[in-house]
């Protein structure tokens, strides 16, 4: 290679990357779009999710209610102490009324 085949290469490997270099931006431009329409579908997609898993919990949530409401109602009879004829008398006193500390 002598110097005037350089001479005739050095703006033909510049047009060359200059090419290169704005079909590269090109090309990274045209991937950020299709990201960002990505993420919107995307985003939709999970909010629509989102808003079917509330239905359900909320349509789950009177279900739970009517069943703890029943559970609840029968732990409630659990600790409620017997009736018994003791129960409905006064309750015994500690110390004689007439002493004082």
């Amino acid at each position: 290679m002598n110097a005037e085949m350089l001479q005739i290469l050095i703006p033909i490997v510049a047009i060359l990357a200059l090419v290169f270099i704005w079909k590269w931006f090109k090309f990274k431009d045209k991937e950020l779009q299709l990201d960002a329409e990505m993420r919107k579908t995307s985003g939709q997609a999970l909010e629509a999710r989102v808003q079917r898993l509330e239905s359900v919990i909320l349509e789950l949530d009177s279900d739970l209610r009517a069943k703890l409401g029943a559970a609840r109602s029968l732990r409630n009879d659990l600790f409620e102490a017997p009736a018994t004829p003791e129960s409905s008398q006064a309750a015994p006193q500690l110390g004689s009324p007439g002493k004082s500390r």
